[in-house]
């Protein structure tokens, strides 16, 4: 009765040291700073909404065109399928680890045939053998083995889904360049038909005598300029549309359509609380589990100096005959128990785990410093959200008066009432607020983008799994070897 109970004492002493404990908690993040001044600047530079920053920012744009456009990239990008491979095999490799903490056991069967000469002799022999090893996981060093390889894989799908997000923000951006660049040779082309007409009423002026070459010849420049700056745009256009088409895994041929006007957005964006940026962001998901990964290894670094238990067991059988092979009262069977402990290696294990200690608080900069960037993205995001839509204000009016300066001078000129600079000036102010005010409109756009992306947004309503992403669950297939 007392070995029973001694043995049931041991198996829970094993059992509870098996658990890895967790290498660190919120409470000893080296991040409190952070997060404090955060919430100070977001109470007194900005007024935070109690509701977070929603989800399926990419509807909300009510392109349909584009969200097909972004389906396709995450379907057919080489880059993010990669990714999603990586994070397969980091799966397979942490039930790799978890399968040390379980028994092996191995079959054996050999067949044999002597023959010898004097006297002429032949004979077979033929063994079955089944062999069982397990390693107690007494300090819980295996334990910590198996919760890094776990973290590895959680920092791999943290990765899959920053990849995933980082990618359809890249994408919807680029299209946006496109559509700017489109706007911007569809102005161009305006552009060369408005000096097209001015260079008509030049001539009139010109062969009526009302004018001076001068005037020609300045207004013919002006007219090679803009069919020069055309050309330029033309160009602009073609490579937008191969590199949205290389991100799409589609022969860079600039056939893709990305036309249409710049959405204007007339919502304000709610900022989030702060946790938020903590919980959703994929690259601080990332950042924290590979802090986990460190942590554990610093675990079992450690716990490597200290006593290993195993038990082996093994029996075979041999015999001539193969119906004899399974008969029990022939069989041998030992069962051995070994402690090991490791003497002398020259400082290996000892130095092994201070270097994992080392690497362990790098992490924790690392992750640091991760969160300070993250920080200021947001806070570069608000700060030219802020600004994009003041500069949009000014240059729409700015661009609406450049129009209207351009028609009056145009018509003033062809009476006879300006000279030609004050037309020309008209006509480079026009151009310049029409193609600034898409620009402006674009950058606003993509710092949208940009700002839901520091905030950890999503571009889908729906929450997508890993599984989801790569179209296949790893854990489907069998893990029995």
């Amino acid at each position: 009765m007392k070995s029973a109970k001694y043995l049931v004492l041991s198996l829970a002493m094993v059992i509870l040291a098996a658990c890895a404990k967790m290498p660190l908690t919120d409470k000893n993040l080296p991040t409190p700073d952070i997060v404090a001044n955060w919430a100070e600047n977001q109470t007194a530079g900005f007024q935070s909404s109690a509701a977070a920053v929603r989800h399926g920012w990419l509807d909300d744009l009510k392109i349909a065109s584009l969200s097909l456009f972004v389906d396709e990239v995450l379907s057919n990008n080489p880059d993010f399928r990669a990714t999603a491979h990586r994070m397969a095999a980091a799966g397979f490799n942490a039930d790799v680890s978890r399968g040390n903490l379980y028994p092996s056991l191995n079959a054996s069967f050999g067949a044999s045939r002597q023959h010898s000469s004097t006297p002429s002799v032949s004979s077979n022999s033929l063994s079955l053998g089944l062999d069982a090893r397990w390693e107690a996981d007494v300090w819980g060093r295996l334990s910590a083995a198996a919760a890094a390889s776990e973290s590895t894989y959680e920092a791999a799908r943290a990765d899959l889904a920053g990849a995933r997000l980082s990618l359809a923000a890249q994408v919807t951006q680029s299209w946006f360049d496109a559509t700017e660049a489109q706007s911007q040779m569809d102005l161009a082309t305006k552009t060369v038909e408005s000096f097209e007409r001015a260079v008509g009423i030049v001539e009139k002026r010109f062969n009526r005598g009302l004018s001076t070459g001068l005037d020609l010849r300045l207004i013919i420049s002006n007219l090679e300029a803009a069919r020069a700056s055309l050309s330029r745009r033309q160009d602009q256009l073609g490579q937008q549309k191969r590199r949205l088409e290389v991100l799409a895994g589609r022969y860079p041929a600039a056939k893709i359509i990305a036309a249409g006007a710049l959405p204007d957005l007339i919502e304000d964006v709610p900022v989030g609380l702060p946790i938020n940026i903590l919980e959703r962001r994929p690259d601080l998901r990332a950042a924290r589990a590979r802090l986990h990964v460190a942590g554990y290894n610093n675990q079992a670094a450690h716990k490597a100096i200290l006593p290993s238990f195993s038990i082996t067991a093994g029996g075979n059988n041999s015999s001539a005959n193969f119906s004899d092979l399974l008969r029990f009262d022939n069989i041998f069977w030992s069962l051995v128990g070994t402690v090991t402990q490791p003497i002398f290696q020259g400082g290996k294990l000892r130095n092994m785990a201070r270097s994992q200690s080392e690497i362990f608080e790098a992490e924790k900069q690392i992750y640091a410093r991760i969160l300070l960037t993250a920080f200021k993205e947001v806070e570069d995001a608000l700060s030219s959200e802020r600004s994009l839509k003041e500069q949009l204000k000014h240059t729409a009016i700015a661009a609406e008066n450049a129009i209207a300066a351009e028609n009056v001078a145009l018509d003033q000129y062809g009476r006879g009432l300006i000279r030609i600079s004050v037309l020309l000036d008209s006509q480079r102010q026009s151009l310049a607020q029409q193609s600034q005010l898409l620009s402006v409109k674009r950058q606003r756009i993509n710092n949208r983008i940009a700002l839901h992306l520091a905030l950890g947004g999503d571009f889908t309503a729906a929450e997508v799994s890993p599984a989801q992403m790569i179209n296949k669950d790893r854990r489907n297939e069998g893990n029995s070897l």
